[in-house]
């Protein structure tokens, strides 16, 4: 699972849905009371605290969303593992780095469209 806690505005839909996607697929690691240290120690791929506020975000952007998100118990969690925090300036670079398409839409967000010059 891995949150990148952009602005939705500068990924790519396949980014959006992606992750999206990763909060109903691995809620049953929470429910288990799975550990996530992997995935809060060194560089930081979640946000524990931020899923339901996340989830909702990302649901504002996708065509087609039906389903619910109910925020897990993380009371289990270490509180350091609750209140991890990603790194943005990390995920701006991997996925400018890894997609095209989110890095166009970052390049546009920064400079505009360069349509009409």
């Amino acid at each position: 699972m891995r949150m990148w806690m952009l602005p939705p505005k500068i990924m790519c839909s396949k980014h959006i849905a992606g992750e999206h996607g990763e909060f109903h697929k691995h809620l049953h690691n929470f429910t288990k009371k799975h550990s996530i240290k992997g995935r809060v120690t060194g560089e930081v791929q979640i946000e524990p605290l931020a899923m339901k506020a996340r989830h909702d975000e990302l649901s504002k952007y996708l065509k087609v969303h039906v389903s619910a998100y109910e925020m897990p118990d993380l009371s289990y969690l270490p509180v350091e593992h609750r209140e991890a925090e990603v790194n943005l300036v990390e995920s701006i670079q991997e996925l400018f780095r890894r997609c095209p398409n989110c890095r166009f839409k970052m390049l546009d967000a920064v400079f505009g469209s360069k349509e009409g010059s």
